[in-house]
């Protein structure tokens, strides 16, 4: 049998993400259990069919997607991150190696987009493309759905901001610098008021410290 591995291209340059992939799941999966059933829950009763989940990681949002009866595809620059993703058993979602900044899709092919805690590291720039890219390849009245952290002011216990920091500060300088500019600047709620988009729901995590934001395309 054909291993799905095989049709990935996994020769993209350094891997950042290489050491960190074999123990994602087991550092971050108990935290993000929750928030990933409320976005598979999201995206059912939008009634998405064909959903995009960029940025995917080791595929467990994806899976989740998947095993609610949608179309999921995965989307990751990082070909570490997916070969943990395909070693889940049978692939119950396709999973694609490529930038965000350049979704290898057509425009208007996915009823639905997710990303998650994704926006935050990068430089405002390249979330700013990523964000148009996330809306070129969703269809007209489609779904986007975003988890990612909201203002510094919104949290409502001092030390979740705090541990959250420590955690940023380790991932490096560079993430860390992008991580405080996202939350100075209000966080994934004004991130997202640069598009054309209308706000269907938001949701507050850890104490506010984050937000899952449904938002619908508009024409």
């Amino acid at each position: 049998m054909r291993n799905p591995a095989d049709s990935i291209d996994f020769s993209n340059g350094k891997d950042f993400y290489a050491l960190i992939a074999p123990f994602y799941d087991a550092l971050v999966g108990p935290f993000l259990r929750a928030v990933r059933k409320d976005i598979a829950d999201k995206a059912r009763s939008g009634n998405c069919r064909r959903v995009l989940e960029v940025c995917c990681g080791t595929g467990e949002q994806a899976i989740m997607l998947a095993r609610s009866g949608m179309e999921a595809t995965g989307v990751d620059l990082s070909g570490a991150m997916l070969r943990v993703a395909l070693g889940k058993g049978p692939p119950e979602a396709s999973y694609v190696l490529g930038n965000a900044e350049h979704l290898p899709f057509e425009p208007g092919a996915f009823d639905c987009v997710s990303i998650s805690l994704a926006l935050h590291e990068m430089a405002y720039q390249t979330a700013v493309r990523v964000g148009f890219e996330l809306l070129r390849v969703l269809a007209p009245n489609g779904q986007l759905i975003v988890f990612d952290y909201a203002a510094v002011e919104n949290a409502r216990f001092s030390l979740v901001p705090g541990f959250i920091g420590l955690l940023e500060r380790i991932a490096g300088r560079r993430h860390f610098s992008n991580f405080v500019r996202f939350t100075r600047m209000g966080g994934i709620g004004r991130f997202l008021e640069i598009f054309p988009l209308k706000i269907i729901s938001t949701g507050n995590y850890f104490f506010g410290s984050l937000q899952l934001i449904v938002a619908q395309k508009e024409l």
